[in-house]
């Protein structure tokens, strides 16, 4: 490569939204919650159209740098040009205007360093925070989150400088034309923060952090190595790989941690803040490929959630599990990492996982709540009861807005019952992995063969009247589904795909729905993105902006017909992941969307969580070599990288290879893949199932 992995990821690939969220040019140490992005004007959702930074962050305050003589922190505010900021996940640096001061920032794990030239006054704001002078550094003592959770930085410059006290912000004014500041932070006391301060800060500069900052990166992202492509694909891959490592975020302070799900200090290590029905799909898949290790401290957090708080969470926070989305995800989390051989307390999150699965409430957005009517159905008659048109909801806890979404609550949790299966297996309860393997099924209860549909009935078992397949539910399909229609709901069953196609008809009815899924159009685009913003990033119904689409392409693989999968992908990740800043076609959702093009640029996609094994499907690049805990894999692919995109015949380890999946064991026990490109597809090779 002509440029460190590291030197490869832009920032600001994916900072004009494509609809919806836009991401951020973060600054950051992977998995560290402090993260540097200049704050721009209120109300700029693209950072990239963003014409005024107003401040930068240290934890809960603001800092704004401003000339000598300034007198408000909104003076500090100035234009820029995007272009020429210069962004990496190290460091960035950016030039103000309207003020003539240049600001450069990079991170510890737990804290920040800012090199600062042409301000003499700098503004730190926090609300409601208490300010305290020693007589080396300014002490802020901020709230942040809910529930009582503080923060405690300690703030230093490289310079001597004065401060003045005012209603939520400190003024430190100093005479040096460069200096550097320097802020530690803790969430369990000032005495903790300046021991973080003497751990990671001590005796270093801005030069030193960033260096150290980018030896890590091309320590993580390093574990992949590619070959060939050009040099735009290598940017779009690097920094999709530099995105799927933000989250979890660690909150270990060198032996001990807060925590929000009981508002104590425990000793050991904790990491929260995960979105899991997003990223159980591939971005943890990825992590526990590259990181085993850490991914192993993230379960014993999971863990250490619902021991604290009594439940386990569906969206951890680091003040408390989030109602968000739908089903009961942690279950995947556990069932791949058991398949993997990663270690993990099983029992004990068997214990959380069941709980979830047989006593509290499935509605979407809720939270720990009893299991009621609705759930009595799920577990009774196998689905969760929609409402019919026009119908009025009488269930108290019911969100407004999000609805039931009772066919998606259905599928993802027949998904969830399947891997909470697994882990009954593993713990030799007999009688519950028999209950959780007939939940599994609950897939088909709601498929309709009438209509060659996923549908929703009502309590009493009947098809809702008047469905409509691609426009029903209302905003967001929220009735009966999560964010997207019955189009893509329709191929929703990763744990059992044999199963889903023999109910459709067999793999030549499942290949034609997979073609008309890609080739159907929207019915007036404007009007259908209306009602369904989620699902950017069209091709036909096939909507890669969302992640309940993420696996579809590859389901070409388990019907005979994997030249397809190779067809469909390439298409997919040429139109809509390139360098640029609308080079993410959806919302990111905090790595998930960039893990997808991580993983599937590499030829691999974990389709099914809970099961050790990767479907196979032609790499962006001529090489790609992934080093694991156990050796390093290699796939060749000479002529991927110039634009051939089907398999013609493969060979592991030197012997012939004609399946169209890999296993977790041979990535991580090292070897080569050997793939022979071409031009047409291949329909023999692959075919068998």
């Amino acid at each position: 490569m002509n440029k460190s992995p590291a030197e490869y990821v832009n920032p600001y690939i994916g900072t004009i939204g494509h609809l919806l969220t836009a991401t951020r040019p973060v600054t950051a140490l992977p998995h560290s919650w402090a993260r540097i992005f200049p704050t721009v004007e209120r109300g700029v959702m693209d950072y990239y159209t963003a014409a005024r930074i107003v401040s930068f962050p240290a934890g809960p305050a603001e800092l704004a740098f401003a000339p000598s003589g300034a007198e408000s922190m909104e003076s500090a505010a100035s234009r820029f040009d995007v272009d020429a900021v210069d962004s990496h996940p190290y460091a960035l640096t950016a030039y103000l205007e309207d003020t003539d001061v240049t600001v450069s920032g990079t991170t510890v794990l737990h804290g920040f360093v800012y090199r600062v030239e042409g301000a003499g006054t700098i503004f730190l704001r926090a609300k409601d925070s208490r300010f305290t002078m020693t007589e080396d550094a300014l002490l802020v003592e901020a709230p942040e989150g809910r529930d009582g959770r503080r923060a405690y930085l300690r703030i230093a410059l490289s310079c001597p400088f004065e401060t003045r006290i005012r209603e939520n912000e400190a003024v430190l004014t100093g005479a040096a034309p460069v200096f550097e500041l320097y802020a530690a932070m803790s969430y369990i006391s000032h005495d903790k923060a300046a021991e973080i301060f003497r751990r990671e800060l001590a005796g270093r500069d801005f030069a030193s952090v960033s260096a150290a900052s980018k030896a890590v990166w091309n320590d993580l992202l390093g574990r992949v190595e590619v070959r060939g492509g050009s040099e735009d694909q290598k940017t779009a891959y690097y920094t999709a790989l530099y995105r799927s490592f933000g989250k979890m975020f660690d909150y270990g302070e060198y032996g001990s941690y807060y925590s929000g799900y009981d508002g104590q200090v425990h000793e050991g290590e904790f990491y929260t803040t995960d979105q899991l029905w997003d990223s159980f799909r591939c971005m943890h898949p990825l992590q526990l490929l590259l990181e085993p290790e850490r991914h192993a401290v993230m379960l014993g957090s999971y863990v250490d959630m619902y021991l604290q708080s009594g439940a386990m969470p569906s969206f951890p926070s680091p003040d408390g599990d989030r109602p968000c989305m739908l089903g009961f995800h942690a279950a995947s989390l556990f069932a791949d990492a058991l398949a993997k051989g990663i270690p993990a307390d099983y029992e004990t999150a068997y214990r959380g996982i069941r709980r979830n699965a047989t006593e509290i409430s499935m509605l979407p957005w809720v939270g720990d709540r009893p299991a009621g009517e609705l759930e009595r159905c799920y577990y009774e008659k196998g689905f969760y009861p929609a409402l019919e048109e026009g119908q009025e909801e009488w269930i108290a806890d019911a969100h407004s807005f999000e609805r039931r979404q009772a066919v998606a609550v259905t599928l993802e949790h027949a998904y969830d019952d399947w891997c909470a299966a697994q882990l009954a297996r593993h713990l030799g309860l007999e009688e519950d992995e028999r209950l959780f393997l007939r939940r599994a099924k609950n897939y088909r209860n709601v498929y309709n063969r009438a209509i060659g549909f996923m549908a929703p009935k009502n309590a009493a078992g009947e098809w809702i009247r008047g469905y409509d397949p691609m426009r029903g539910g209302g905003q967001g399909g929220r009735a009966y589904f999560a964010e997207c229609n019955a189009y893509t709901f329709n191929f929703s069953v990763w744990h059992d795909i044999e199963g889903l196609a023999e109910l459709m008809g067999g793999p030549g009815a499942m290949a034609e729905r997979l073609d008309e899924l890609f080739s159907t159009p929207a019915p007036g685009k404007y009007g259908f993105l209306d009602q369904f913003p989620d699902s950017t990033g069209l091709m036909g119904m096939f909507c890669m902006g969302n992640e309940p689409s993420f696996h579809i392409p590859y389901f070409y693989n388990y019907i005979g017909k994997p030249w397809m999968t190779q067809r469909r992908l390439r298409s997919v990740m040429n139109l809509w992941f390139t360098n640029s800043p609308l080079g993410i076609c959806g919302d990111e959702d905090s790595g998930a969307m960039s893990s997808w093009f991580a993983f599937s640029a590499l030829g691999l996609y974990p389709v099914c969580p809970g099961k050790p094994d990767y479907a196979l499907s032609s790499p962006l690049f001529d090489e790609v070599r992934i080093r694991t805990g156990g050796g390093e894999f290699v796939v060749k692919a000479e002529g991927a990288g110039e634009g051939l995109r089907y398999i013609r015949s493969a060979e592991l380890n030197g012997n012939a290879h004609n399946r169209v999946f890999l296993s977790h064991a041979d990535l991580t026990a090292g070897g080569e893949l050997v793939l022979e490109m071409d031009s047409r597809p291949n329909k023999a090779w692959g075919a068998e199932l």
